[in-house]
């Protein structure tokens, strides 16, 4: 079994069809992909538009009407976490039949750090690595989020700390655990300054031994990137001795052997 959990079409920021995604995925093997637009309480350039909300939803309830089409199809979001908005993003997920929730953080206060690495600059770089990783265990102590979508996001343009904000990481860990919440490993960061994919390798290898779920995210947006390197994230997933990999359906979870 071989899910794609995060892939972005032209409805937010991707370029590309539902249609075309589904027609490279099978290509390549995947079985089951999940279309994540953005959602975000926040006005962004990359969001879904509420106008455009009714389009999208019926666009993947026919898709899910197909029974010709080769890979099974989840109608999943990705949904900013910004701390203080609870209640709209409880709102906005019920609002929508999704099958899962990716929550991810992009924003330390009006910082949007995806898209501007400008705010690294002249920073304490392990302050701001605390400060990122203190907010993802509020995101996941919200119990909003079926999946966190890249854990360690904060390391995209390629800062990296001095000395790796050990005890904010762990209650990061300790949270997954309790709340019983997902992870993705997601391949697009070999794509950025990093190099690596979220989580690093030593991040991956510490949720093992907590006990947390995975899945797979290529953080395709555009059709050609789905499943990017997954050859690469299985062997790793494998090696670090992860042997299930988690798949959603109407918000719960089931696990499969990973292939």
């Amino acid at each position: 079994m071989i899910p794609d959990y995060h892939t972005h079409t032209y409805f937010s920021d991707g370029e590309s069809s539902h249609e075309s995604y589904l027609r490279n995925a099978a290509a390549i093997g995947i079985t089951e992909i999940g279309f994540t637009d953005h959602f975000s309480i926040l006005p962004t350039k990359w969001t879904t538009k509420e106008e455009k909300i009714p389009e999208l939803k019926n666009t993947i309830r026919s898709l899910k009407d197909t029974n010709s089409l080769p890979i099974e199809v989840k109608f999943g979001a990705e949904i900013d976490y910004i701390p203080g908005k609870e209640k709209e993003i409880t709102r906005l997920i019920q609002s929508l039949p999704f099958d899962y929730i990716i929550g991810s953080v992009h924003f330390l206060g009006n910082w949007n750090f995806d898209t501007s690495a400008d705010g690294f600059e002249g920073k304490d770089i392990d302050e701001i690595y605390e400060h990122y990783f203190s907010i993802m265990s509020d995101a996941i102590e919200t119990g909003l989020y079926d999946i966190i979508g890249h854990l360690d996001l904060i390391k995209k343009f390629g800062y990296f700390p001095e000395k790796f904000p050990a005890k904010p990481l762990r209650n990061v860990l300790k949270s997954l655990q309790k709340n019983d919440t997902a992870i993705e490993l997601n391949t697009s960061g070999l794509n950025k300054p990093c190099k690596e994919m979220y989580p690093s390798k030593e991040i991956l290898e510490a949720c093992y031994e907590y006990n947390i779920p995975v899945t797979l995210g290529s953080d395709a947006h555009n059709a050609e990137e789905a499943g990017q390197y997954f050859d690469k994230a299985i062997e790793l997933l494998k090696n670090t001795g992860y042997r299930k990999i988690a798949l959603f359906d109407q918000r719960k979870r089931r696990f499969e052997n990973l292939i």
